[in-house]
């Protein structure tokens, strides 16, 4: 049934009594409750839908209540709380209610009940109550406000790992509805490789949200409970798989991406690692709407951060996921009210930053101190940047180039990866191909990361070993 607004005279008059609760009345409050569902409304009363008749049906999770003709016989305690209306689009507002109530009316079969109801129960049937006496809910709240565009979204969220999770986070905060998480199935992790969920399953279970973990996109069952979810958007941040043209296609407003670099720069699956290979001072965040080639969209918003000199790849990450949801929210703002200005990206400028390999974790010495330094940024704290030892791998955890003075004693002609001297209370320098590195954080092969300090006093490095 059409659900009548703000404005429509029908919303303004007082509703009549029901005579009797015959099969006519069974069929309104059938069509009401099937339209307050669709609405994904909890209460919804006869005039809202253009009847004016003393009907309501309520659901506030606990399964559908029916009455015809309520009333309030007793009502206890007062307190303030928000309120929204399918009759109101677009506000919201807190209004004082009843805290606990009981209420009568005629049920489904027109037997007369009599219903206890507290809290949010309470709320609704007063708030339903109101509608057949011709009041909305804006005349009798302290305050209003307009709803965040936003959170009238029906989004579908796809992520898997940590650095999803305060995205998530972010819209719940915000209000956002989220009707279901997708994420990729549990799997071994960590240490001892015990089967875990994703930690975005984790993080949705916890909330109350639905979660979808599919070993295929393209399987016509998932397809269809996805189409049956109705998604104005999905959004997705480090699901980890292609999103193919069956779901781009499916929300009417798009499919977008949280990919922390500025694109086209890193298009791939390990932006910040590469990002801080490289050296980079700059890095950011791109919202963009998907395509079917990788990081290709058009952008929607772009925002721009320093790197730190002091951040690694763990607590790079840590800050761009916290900041994303942010800019996230920005966009998804502009795509709800039709504001979206889409900016192609420049291809020719294109960069691709791909998953990160054995291959990349052993340190070449032979490299210049500022790249080595980089790469160990770049792969902290895992999996690590290696070296070895005396035969045993050492993985380096936090370094700094080296800035001693000429005359300070080190040997300027000493092979690349050989020691050059311990430093008090602050690690050991080891040379490079250009310049030395001052490792000050290690974990040595089966033992937890410490600095670099506490590894020598329990260990005989000395000048000239060699690291390789």
């Amino acid at each position: 049934m059409r659900i009548r607004t703000i404005g429509d005279d029908v919303l303004e008059k007082k509703a009549r009594p029901v005579k009797h609760v015959n099969r006519s009345i069974r069929s309104l409050m059938d069509r009401m409750l099937a339209t307050m569902y669709s609405a994904e409304g909890i209460g919804l009363a006869a005039p809202q839908v253009g009847v004016g008749k003393r009907v309501i049906v309520v659901d506030i999770g606990e399964g559908p209540i029916f009455l015809a003709n309520p009333e309030i016989l007793r009502a206890e305690g007062t307190e303030a709380g928000n309120e929204g209306c399918l009759s109101v689009p677009g506000k919201a507002g807190v209004v004082e209610r009843y805290k606990s109530i009981t209420v009568t009316g005629l049920d489904k079969d027109g037997h007369k009940v009599w219903i206890d109801a507290t809290d949010l129960l309470a709320r609704v049937f007063q708030h339903e109550i109101d509608h057949l006496d011709g009041v909305l809910f804006i005349e009798k709240a302290t305050k209003v406000w307009d709803v965040p565009p936003e959170t009238t979204l029906r989004i579908v969220f796809m992520g898997t790992p940590e650095f999803a999770v305060p995205i998530l986070a972010g819209l719940l905060n915000r209000g956002c509805h989220v009707v279901a998480v997708v994420t990729q199935p549990d799997r071994p992790r960590g240490r001892g490789h015990a089967v875990r969920p994703s930690p975005v399953k984790g993080f949705a279970l916890d909330n109350g949200i639905r979660v979808m973990e599919p070993t295929r996109l393209r399987d016509p069952e998932f397809l269809k409970e996805m189409a049956d979810l109705r998604p104005d958007v999905i959004v997705t941040a480090a699901y980890g798989r292609l999103i193919p043209r069956e779901l781009l296609d499916l929300p009417p407003m798009g499919c977008y991406n949280v990919h922390p670099s500025l694109l086209p720069a890193y298009r791939g699956a390990a932006p910040i690692h590469h990002a801080l290979l490289r050296g980079d001072t700059r890095t950011g965040i791109s919202i963009f709407r998907m395509t079917e080639e990788l990081d290709a969209g058009d952008i929607i918003v772009q925002e721009e951060t320093e790197i730190r000199p002091d951040e690694d790849r763990g607590s790079l990450e840590k800050r761009l996921a916290e900041r994303s949801s942010e800019v996230l929210l920005k966009a998804l703002r502009l795509v709800a009210t039709g504001e979206a200005i889409p900016v192609a990206q420049d291809a020719s400028k294109a960069t691709y930053a791909p998953m990160i390999s054995s291959a990349d974790e052993a340190i070449d010495w032979q490299k210049d101190a500022r790249t080595v330094v980089s790469q160990i940024r770049a792969l902290a704290p895992a999996p690590g940047a290696t070296t070895r030892l005396a035969g045993q791998p050492l993985k380096v955890l936090a370094a700094s180039v080296w800035e001693g003075q000429a005359g300070d004693g080190l040997n300027p002609d000493a092979a690349p990866g050989t020691v050059l001297a311990i430093v008090p209370r602050e690690g050991f320098v080891v040379a490079c191909g250009g310049g030395a590195v001052l490792v000050r954080q290690v974990k040595p092969a089966g033992r937890r990361a410490m600095q670099a300090a506490d590894f020598l006093n329990g260990s005989p490095l000395q000048p000239g070993d060699r690291l390789i």
